[in-house]
């Protein structure tokens, strides 16, 4: 199972180098400007549901119940469920997005707070062409499950890698003839193919393909009962940054741009651990709860959580104390300018704040999932939403970028402080001790990683001396734990002889 985290993670981690590179050829080009805050604000509705309906989400409804009809009623029975399934999505889905391009400013209105013309018809303009964005990636949705769950791992984790190829070689080719909407036609393009890709593979699972809609059918209405909740458990961040947005608009122009350019930076990590990893355990922990396996239960939660506070924890120290070089490497250059790169960098302080809350929720979501609990999650998310927006409030005219990302990460706090402490009163109690354990000895590695990296001056190397600053920190993180674990080695079998 971790084997199968650490081959989605270095796929994940491929897709999110090729994110920064496409938001490095979004900032040469187009800089944080009202351009690209109508951009921003345009694609936080398809991204809205890319988080829904993509990154596994899906799957935590789909995998349990398709499982279940395999067994009950074999593949003939089960695969009439699939195509239901897609064919109600496909209706649905296409629907929603005529929807949105007919009421697009409706929708605009209230997702932003666009005071001039111009950005807020560049906004509406660009929302139109990536509408049909969200039929697609639902699509992909219940196909990279399935794929998923006939442990075809690679091939639904390299969408991410096809959604970033597509953008970078759309805006390169028809951003210099189409401006910004040139950017907004490659998203649309990365969504048929991000669907393509995965194509092949799920008509060798599936042999054929029906165009039936069967509303009776048991698994149905099963999965869309269960899908509601579940929804609205997981939409709490997504939420949340529509309204973040929201306020940026109403804020100096490029605030909206910057707090994306961020949000790029510290989502790599969330990505590439967190997100790979509670799709890789789901299965596992699923089979394990039906089974009543309880010690397997908590042996794989702990080991989920243990392993996201020594990726996770360095993570925040590196986002948080190099976020001014880290931002300057990525994103200076072309019309992106200093006064831009100082407010993406403190967002992305105020961000990474928060990262292990985010990380740690998608693990804890999941872990209340497989015991079929599903109303937590969302009570968790609402008053996750209703923090958000009271902070937001009160925060964002005297602290502008600042007080809304210190919103958001104060927010996650809460939804992780009520989901963990829910998972141990209601289903499983795991070690807190040991992980609390865990995460201080991360904490105290990471920063004597920091300091010793930060001691190294490399001046001569100018802005690209960030790059071995941090191949030092994660030398030295690493090092400590391999002494730590050779102590642990070498005293547990003196411990046992004495006994």
């Amino acid at each position: 199972m971790f084997k199968s985290s650490f081959i989605v993670m270095i796929i994940n981690m491929t897709s999110r180098l090729l994110g920064l590179i496409r938001e490095m050829i979004i900032a040469n080009m187009f800089g944080a400007t009202g351009l690209t805050d109508a951009y921003v604000s345009a694609t936080k509705i398809p991204n809205f549901f890319t988080t829904l309906f993509g990154e596994g989400s899906m799957g935590t409804v789909f995998i349990p119940i398709y499982n279940r009809g395999l067994e009950e009623d074999g593949k003939k029975r089960i695969n009439e469920f699939v195509y239901s399934v897609l064919n109600l999505i496909i209706t649905f889905t296409s629907t929603m997005s005529i929807i949105i391009i007919v009421f697009s400013r409706q929708i605009l209105k209230i997702t932003t707070g666009f005071a001039d013309a111009q950005r807020f018809e560049t906004a509406n303009n660009l929302l139109k062409i990536t509408a049909f964005y969200f039929l697609f990636i639902a699509l992909s949705g219940v196909v990279s499950s399935l794929l998923n769950n006939y442990k075809k791992f690679a091939v639904a984790a390299s969408m991410g890698i096809v959604f970033n190829l597509t953008i970078i070689i759309g805006t390169i080719i028809l951003g210099k003839k189409m401006g910004i909407y040139g950017l907004g036609v490659s998203y649309l393009l990365s969504g048929v193919l991000q669907l393509a890709i995965m194509l092949p593979d799920f008509f060798k699972i599936m042999k054929t393909y029906k165009f039936i809609f069967n509303l009776k059918d048991k698994y149905v209405i099963e999965m869309f009962k269960l899908m509601i909740p579940t929804l609205i458990g997981i939409f709490g961040y997504q939420i949340n940054e529509i309204i973040d947005n929201r306020f940026a608009t109403k804020l100096s122009t490029g605030t909206a741009s910057a707090l994306n350019y961020a949000s790029r930076l510290y989502l790599l990590p969330i990505g590439v651990f967190a997100i790979s990893l509670s799709v890789v355990i789901f299965p596992t922990l699923s089979q394990a709860v039906v089974k009543n396996e309880r010690k397997k239960v908590k042996r794989v939660i702990e080991k989920g959580l243990n392993m996201l506070s020594f990726l996770i924890v360095p993570s925040t120290v590196i986002l948080f104390g190099y976020a001014h070089e880290i931002v300057r490497l990525i994103y200076k250059r072309g019309n992106f300018s200093d006064k831009s790169v100082i407010i993406t960098a403190e967002t992305l302080q105020f961000y990474a704040i928060g990262l292990l809350f985010f990380s740690t929720i998608h693990l804890l979501t999941r872990s209340h999932y497989v015991y079929k609990d599903r109303t937590l999650p969302v009570i968790s998310s609402f008053i996750s939403i209703g923090c958000n927006i009271l902070l937001d409030n009160l925060l964002y005219r005297q602290y502008a970028h600042i007080g809304l990302t210190f919103a958001t990460s104060f927010a996650a706090f809460v939804n992780f402080t009520i989901l963990f402490v829910s998972l141990n009163k209601r289903h499983i109690r795991i070690n807190n001790i040991k992980y609390l354990l865990s995460l201080l000895v991360a904490f105290g590695f990471s920063m004597a990683a920091f300091h010793i990296s930060r001691y190294i001056n490399i001046t001569q190397i100018g802005k690209f001396g960030i790059l071995v600053n941090v191949l030092i920190f994660s030398v030295v993180y690493l090092v400590l734990w391999v002494i730590i674990f050779t102590i642990r080695k070498i005293l547990l079998p003196k411990k046992k002889k004495k006994k």
